[in-house]
């Protein structure tokens, strides 16, 4: 049994205090006792779960001295995991921020949702920093029961019990799918640590595919990507995400949008680069077929939405099919720009999430025609809606444009120049969608007249997370060497481990 050692503890410290700050978060609740005023609100539950962020991410280490495990092995000690964890915990911060004034007002129980929230992050941290396929699983799984209770914490709501229900079954479903493989892959190589897992492969690879265990190792592989693909969102597995996109609470809604998401291709990333480096043909292929699948069907069915939760969760989508598209290019810039993807997606899409959640906490926003007239109503909010939706499509000057930048040098250093121009076509489809929630906003007149005088009700933790989204969107894009070295030093870190 694996024994924690005092210099072993730093290297999951981030993931202790979220622990332990859950917990606290909960039992406060509790002590503080119901809520008998009807206008009582328990904002301080909220600021107590950002203070524990806080300090979590003030222990990550960023710059660990060697890479290497801890835990007999079990748990990564490298730059890669540092990189997934801070921002991680960075869009925790933000989605508990918009959070705030959403819960107190939909009346939802604070304690039980913050304390979700952190062991939901507490499951991404452990699958980022996971040298181990059941490091990896006991992560995932603590990661997806506190989503399932996430997305039906709206009790009185029929969508929000409907989309924690649809959830919970395809993930219980995925996580089976996932298990096999994972045991599939432990028969044919008699382990569960990545390294050696990796090691066997390569001689497994040198001996050829009349290998005895190489059919069951690539069918173990094939159950692995399916069971992250339905993490990740990834069509044909994406059936769920729509729905409990829809349903859940909107701020959950922007956590399953990047933390959940972001886990995934973490995860992905450790596994299949680390593990299966010597077996690339063998899934780089299936990751640039669910690419361009994933992709197209989700830009093409998010043209005829009009509720914006389920708009947003086809761009979700789409937005992964991008991600796999840098995963399947296998070269030196596929670990880096995956990564870069994934920290620029989490401002653009949370930035946009905001916006929809101060809507949507005052009772208004979740159709397209509740948008008519913002821009003169809210000529702000409306202004920084555009800028994030603008990143999400990937124009220039913005995070986005990088990120997809990143995505087509990494595929076309692996010789692939077709994919990228398949990514150019999805990102002008998605310019319908898009578009259609802008002039919403400034073309269409409201159906309420006049429009109403009365200004949306921002609170500050809302305009502070906007303003965090709009700088760092704007950032990504101005000043993307500071962000590429961070991309590119993690990555190699991994490599070293």
């Amino acid at each position: 049994m694996p024994v924690l050692r005092a210099d072993e503890l730093v290297f999951i410290l981030p993931e202790i205090i979220l622990a332990a700050t859950a917990l606290l978060v909960l039992l406060a609740d509790a002590f503080a006792g119901e809520e008998r005023q009807p206008g009582e609100r328990r904002d301080w539950i909220g600021y107590l779960a950002v203070a524990g962020i806080v300090a979590a991410m003030v222990a990550v280490r960023r710059e660990p001295p060697e890479a290497g495990t801890i835990l007999a092995g079990m748990v990564a000690r490298d730059g890669f995991a540092a990189f997934f964890k801070a921002v991680f915990l960075i869009a925790t911060a933000l989605v508990a921020l918009i959070s705030i004034d959403y819960v107190a007002r939909r009346r939802i129980a604070a304690g039980e949702y913050f304390c979700l929230l952190l062991l939901a992050t507490t499951g991404a941290l452990f699958m980022a920093g996971a040298a181990s396929l059941l490091t990896f699983y006991v992560g995932l799984e603590l990661l997806s029961l506190s989503s399932y209770a996430l997305a039906g914490l709206m009790r009185e709501d029929p969508r929000s019990q409907e989309a924690s229900l649809k959830y919970f079954l395809n993930g219980a479903l995925s996580s089976g799918i996932l298990l096999f493989g994972i045991s599939l892959l432990y028969g044919a190589t008699g382990t569960f640590d990545l390294m050696e897992l990796a090691r066997r492969v390569q001689e497994l690879a040198g001996a050829g595919t009349n290998a005895g265990p190489w059919p069951l190792l690539v069918l173990g592989a094939a159950f692995v990507i399916a069971g992250l693909g339905f993490k990740a969102g990834a069509v044909p597995f994406h059936l769920w995400l729509p729905d409990a996109y829809q349903g859940a609470p909107t701020p959950i809604t922007a956590y399953l949008a990047v933390a959940s998401e972001g886990a995934a291709f973490a995860a992905i990333v450790r596994v299949f680069f680390t593990a299966f480096e010597d077996a690339g043909a063998v899934w780089q292929t299936a990751f640039l077929l669910l690419a361009v699948l994933t992709m197209t069907v989700a830009n093409v069915a998010a043209l005829r939405q009009v509720d914006v939760k389920r708009l947003m969760a086809y761009s979700s989508i789409a937005h992964a099919g991008y991600i796999l598209a840098a995963v399947g290019a296998g070269s030196d810039l596929s670990r880096p720009a995956v990564l870069y993807y994934v920290m620029a997606y989490v401002f653009m899409n949370i930035g946009a999430f905001a916006v929809i959640t101060a809507l949507q906490a005052q009772g208004e926003g979740e159709q397209l025609r509740d948008y008519a007239g913002l821009g003169r109503r809210e000529p702000v909010l409306a202004a920084l809606l555009v800028l994030f939706l603008v990143s999400l499509i990937g124009l220039p000057l913005t995070a986005g444009f990088m990120a997809k930048v990143m995505v087509f040098q990494a595929l076309i250093a692996d010789g692939n120049y077709w994919l990228p121009v398949v990514i150019a076509l999805n990102s002008v489809v998605s310019v319908g969608y898009y578009y259609n929630l802008v002039r919403y906003m400034y073309v269409v007149p409201s159906e309420k007249e006049p429009v109403p005088d009365a200004p949306v009700q921002v609170p500050a933790p809302v305009w502070t997370v906007l303003a965090v989204c709009a700088f760092f969107t704007l950032a990504l894009a101005f000043w993307p060497d500071v962000f590429l070295r961070w991309t590119s030093v993690s990555t190699l870190a991994m490599a070293g481990f």
